[in-house]
């Protein structure tokens, strides 16, 4: 067979250090890129996960947070030149390809398969030695607590790219990477790759692009809020980390809301308590069945004594059910998510919902006195 050398992309400068990091002598196992729209991220992931697959015979994931978006993007996809994605793996390594569920096998064993973080079933109990999560801030973060186990067993890797979606997972993952020296972690804007020109970006605004978009989507920025952003971070900001005194809140109501999980597609159940603006820590629960979770609903209900509880209708008929017969239906209600709302404005009642937690927050900060 004639030699092939790897890869086959030529990468950008400031595409080099993640490639180094990840083909070394003794190869680094986690790496986080927080790289601007256009700058290659797919391409450049995809390439380092052929070559891991030609290094160590086993099955190796790319991860979307869609499988229809796996499929449009990589499976189905072009690069800028009009070259196909699939085409960056050399047509003499590969030996069989599945269209319907995205798999192909190498001449060497291994298998790749192209999946969506959505469909949570196909990926529990494989085991994979190496994993490209793509935009993985719109990911559901559970995915990676079922697969780190693995590749901590298997010395498997694991490498994260996206751009920011405001300060959710991933920003917590970028911070932890950025801070620890077991992996390696880059963060680049337009200014740092070149790409898009600034040119580009000009004519974008020009268009009518907004300037928070631009700024995320260009300049990684983790704060940038866009337009189409109900509850924008420059509201919620002021509201976070928070040294508020105990008479700021302790004679405000004491609310509890429930959201029970769908433990089938990897959900977690969620107890939170709040008592005005003060908001303590959640508590969050996987696996846990309806009873045991009313349980230990019952037992916060005897210890913290709020003043309402409110369970998700959706999933937590038995909850609500079983604490009316424990002798809390004076306080425990559930709210049907899809039900009326009171608010004209607002088609269901998780419109109104969000729009008053708006509202809330937007509302300046003001101590709760006793009457």
């Amino acid at each position: 067979m004639t030699d092939i050398s790897l890869p086959i992309l030529e990468f950008r400068d400031y595409q080099k250090p993640l490639w180094n990091y990840m083909m070394q002598e003794r190869p680094g196992l986690r790496a986080v890129t927080v790289w601007p729209r256009r700058n290659g991220k797919d391409l450049a992931a995809l390439n380092i996960l052929i070559a891991k697959a030609i290094q160590r015979p086993g099955l190796y994931f790319y991860i979307a947070p869609y499988a229809t978006q796996v499929r449009t993007i990589i499976w189905e996809g072009m690069d800028g030149t009009g070259k196909r994605f699939l085409d960056y793996i050399p047509s003499q390594l590969i030996t069989r390809k599945l269209d319907q569920i995205m798999k192909l096998w190498l001449v060497n064993g291994s298998m790749i398969q192209l999946l969506g973080s959505d469909n949570v079933d196909a990926i529990v109990g494989s085991n994979p030695l190496g994993i490209v999560f793509t935009e993985y801030s719109l990911h559901k973060d559970v995915v990676w607590g079922y697969m780190r186990p693995i590749l901590s067993e298997n010395g498997g890797w694991a490498l994260f790219n996206g751009t920011p979606r405001g300060m959710n997972h991933f920003y917590s993952m970028a911070q932890m990477a950025k801070n620890n020296a077991n992996w390696f972690y880059e963060q680049l804007t337009a200014n740092d790759t070149g790409y898009p020109s600034k040119e580009a970006i000009q004519d974008e605004r020009d268009a009518g692009m907004p300037e928070s978009l631009i700024e995320q989507e260009y300049y990684t920025s983790w704060t940038a809020s866009t337009e189409e952003t109900l509850i924008p971070l420059d509201i919620v900001k002021p509201c976070v980390g928070l040294d508020l005194p105990e008479s700021a809140y302790k004679f405000a109501p004491r609310i509890i809301g429930v959201d029970p999980a769908y433990a089938e597609k990897g959900d977690r159940a969620v107890i939170a308590r709040r008592q005005g603006r003060m908001v303590f820590p959640f508590e969050v629960y996987q696996g846990k069945d309806p009873m045991a979770l009313a349980s230990r609903v019952a037992m916060v209900i005897k210890e913290w004594k709020p003043h309402a509880v409110f369970i998700d209708a959706g999933r937590g008929e038995a909850i609500w059910s079983r604490l009316h017969q424990l002798g809390y239906q004076d306080r425990v209600f559930s709210v049907d998510f899809g039900g009326t709302s009171y608010d004209e404005l607002c088609p269901l009642k998780k419109d109104e919902m969000w729009n008053r937690a708006k509202d809330y927050i937007a509302s300046p900060l003001k101590p709760w006195l006793p009457a």
